[in-house]
């Protein structure tokens, strides 16, 4: 792979387009130049052949991606009152994508949190940010509530 220096503008830049826990520089590159498919590596690191963009995105270390917690994260919410608290939502959520959760996912992290738990936490800071839940100053600590935006848009998956 070659190498490039990019200055802290450009850095920051791509900061800025990339999702958290998601994206590398190439691949916020990738996204944003419409390439769809990207070099996957495999387990040494080492880049391999071209990612089916048809199959659920993996980060290169069988992670499931951000994006995965979305829906069921809308759903649980949506079957359960339109809120709940954070840890009996973790352990709802943890059985309802359990086939898609990897052993990579139950691994423990240098904070000592298990990555599909860190991972959907993103997902719920993520979703406060657009609007599909409510923020903390009105839900409260340890409640992940769906704002009106988001009932209607977890009523459309489920």
């Amino acid at each position: 792979m070659p190498t490039i220096r990019i200055d802290d503008e450009v850095w920051n830049w791509l900061k800025k387009h990339a999702r958290p826990l998601e994206d590398t520089p190439n691949t916020v590159l990738r996204r944003l130049a419409g390439l769809e498919t990207a070099p996957e590596r495999n387990t040494n690191g080492e880049h391999g052949g071209i990612k089916n963009t048809g199959q659920r995105r993996r980060l290169r270390n069988g992670h499931t991606s951000l994006n995965e917690f979305r829906v069921p994260i809308l759903l649980l919410l949506h079957r359960n009152g339109g809120q709940m608290e954070r840890q009996p939502a973790l352990r709802k959520l943890e059985k309802d994508m359990g086939d898609r959760l990897t052993d990579a996912d139950h691994a423990d992290i240098e904070s000592g949190t298990i990555r599909w738990e860190k991972t959907a936490e993103w997902q719920v800071y993520t979703m406060r940010k657009e609007g599909l839940l409510e923020p903390v100053t009105r839900s409260g600590n340890g409640v992940w509530k769906l704002t009106t935006k988001g009932a209607e848009q977890a009523a459309q998956f489920g």
